[in-house]
């Protein structure tokens, strides 16, 4: 009955179908035929109860279980097309995959005035019920949804995103890359040391440089007795364990609903110890701010001080995400940016001749960092979850299905950018009659930190710390790679693995 009342609407109405040009405008027509129902859809064949989990098992899934989210990206584009449906596991939404970005750009911006973007459930679930009086029903940005999540967002969105404000933390943050490289400059010639621990000593930093925009002050991530006890340590455990046990909890399988898995309980406690952790910093914040006794220009407070000025409990909850959230996120992007220039040299010792000269505008550095998060995005996907049904490319997609854009698939697809595999920050420079301008691919391609409204909050201030990072460390380093590519593993966001093959000279 639904789907004939769709297709006579399909019939009466004229649907803007988005197609885009080289010049990345959009066009619009009419279906020439009625849509097809989504039980027709190709994708993955489907079993009860497990969806199509056993595709990607070892040995006898069709797809595998050892590929990274790149490659089952291409696996998948290549055997069923543009459009591609799977059916949700124990429970989960069904997916489909949009390799068009017309496709997806059309749902997005359907969907914009109130976005649906399913997060952590497991996180979602610790703080409805071990959390529940702390916070008073406010869930975060993480794991909120409608009119929740966007009362949440215009609570901190002065505080994070106004750039005088986000400037203003320069100095200290280049004091921290400053300790972070005479970190470097220390372990650099063990090598066996930083091929296993690299990721180690740029997750210190990270974290460091995320407390010290969050909280206002240092929590000595850098020092010599960063322990396995210190609590930034520790935090960094725990955004180690949210992340390996996202793609079983939040992905496949949703049994921990109704049963505490041995995952599950791992997770509890991670959430829990997390929680602590970051409260304990919160409050000594709060401490700070009592004891100083005085007040000071908005643009020289920390954003928990900015949120505690505007409501406690937003304060607690965004400062207590930041200090998950800033950590990997940074971390991986900075290495990847550090792993192209280090195959490219050439344009690495154009970057550091910028660096070194008296320009103020770091253009290459920016078009250096872009052109890597093209490459290799910390969030390889975006989502949506379908809150009415849509016809999108002849097939009718329901309420309730997840929408997945593979934009870092997409953006390495010579179809949109010429030399795409290749590291070419002067695409981003480009004169617009330049065939490498990277205006000629469309808009919704490349989306690193998400799309609209609920794009990543963080943006500024992460592209801030890698910045002033990157700037320190290839004035100080020439950086080479020895040995194969570097490994990425297949997790619910982009991870690396050891062996980390960088070599670090003085640069002249």
């Amino acid at each position: 009955m639904r789907n004939n009342t769709l297709s006579e609407c399909y019939k009466l109405v004229a649907v803007r179908t988005q197609a885009f040009g080289q010049n990345g405008r959009r066009s619009y027509s009419s279906p020439a035929q009625e849509p097809k129902p989504y039980k027709s859809m190709p994708g993955l064949s489907s079993l009860p109860i497990i969806g199509s989990m056993h595709h990607f098992l070892p040995i006898i899934g069709s797809v595998g279980s050892n590929l990274n989210t790149f490659e089952m990206m291409d696996t998948l584009h290549k055997r069923f097309g543009p459009i591609v449906k799977m059916e949700g596991v124990f429970a989960r939404a069904n997916m489909v995959f949009l390799f068009e970005p017309e496709h997806f750009d059309q749902v997005f911006r359907a969907q914009e005035a109130n976005p649906l973007r399913p997060g952590f459930q497991s996180l979602e679930y610790f703080r409805e019920t071990t959390q529940k009086g702390t916070i008073d029903g406010l869930t975060g940005l993480t794991t909120a949804q409608g009119e929740k999540w966007r009362e949440f967002r215009t609570k901190v969105n002065p505080a994070l995103l106004k750039l005088k404000l986000v400037k203003v933390y320069a100095p200290a943050l280049d004091e921290v890359a400053k300790d972070a490289v005479n970190r470097l400059k220390r372990v650099k010639d063990d090598k066996a040391y930083l091929e296993n621990n690299f990721y180690l000593e740029l997750t210190r930093w990270s974290l460091e440089s995320v407390a010290l925009v969050a909280l206002g002050s240092r929590i000595g991530c850098l020092d010599d007795n960063f322990t396995e006890e210190h609590p930034g340590r520790k935090l960094m455990q725990c955004a180690k364990d949210m992340l390996d046990t996202a793609v079983e909890l939040e992905l496949f399988s949703s049994v921990w609903k109704y049963i505490a898995t041995p995952t599950f309980k791992k997770v509890m406690k991670s959430y829990q110890l997390q929680w602590d952790i970051s409260a304990t910093y919160i409050e000594n914040a709060r401490k700070r701010i009592n004891e100083r006794g005085y007040a000071i220009p908005e643009e020289e407070q920390s954003i928990v001080e900015r949120l505690l000025n505007i409501d406690e409990r937003v304060a607690v909850l965004m400062a207590n995400e930041m200090l998950v959230a800033g950590i990997d996120t940074v971390s991986f992007s900075t290495t990847s940016l550090m792993y192209y220039l280090a195959l490219n040299p050439d344009k690495q010792e154009k970057l550091r001749e910028e660096i070194r000269s008296d320009n103020p505008h770091k253009r290459y550095l920016r078009a250096c960092l872009k052109e890597s998060l093209r490459l290799r995005a910390v969030v390889p996907s975006n989502l949506r979850r379908t809150d009415r049904d849509h016809i999108v490319g002849g097939y009718i997609i329901p309420k309730g299905v997840d929408v997945v854009s593979p934009n870092e698939y997409l953006s390495n697809l010579d179809k949109y950018y010429p030399r795409a595999n290749e590291f070419i920050p002067e695409r981003w420079l480009a004169d617009k009659s330049d065939p490498l301008y990277y205006g000629n691919a469309p808009q919704m391609i490349t989306l690193p930190f998400g799309f609209g409204i609920r794009s990543c909050i963080g943006r500024r201030i992460a592209e801030l710390e890698i910045e002033t990072f990157t700037k320190r460390l290839f004035d100080e380093f020439k950086v080479t790679w020895e040995g194969p590519p570097i490994k990425i593993q297949n997790k619910i966001m982009s991870a690396y693995s050891a062996p980390y093959n960088f070599r670090f000279e003085n640069a002249k």
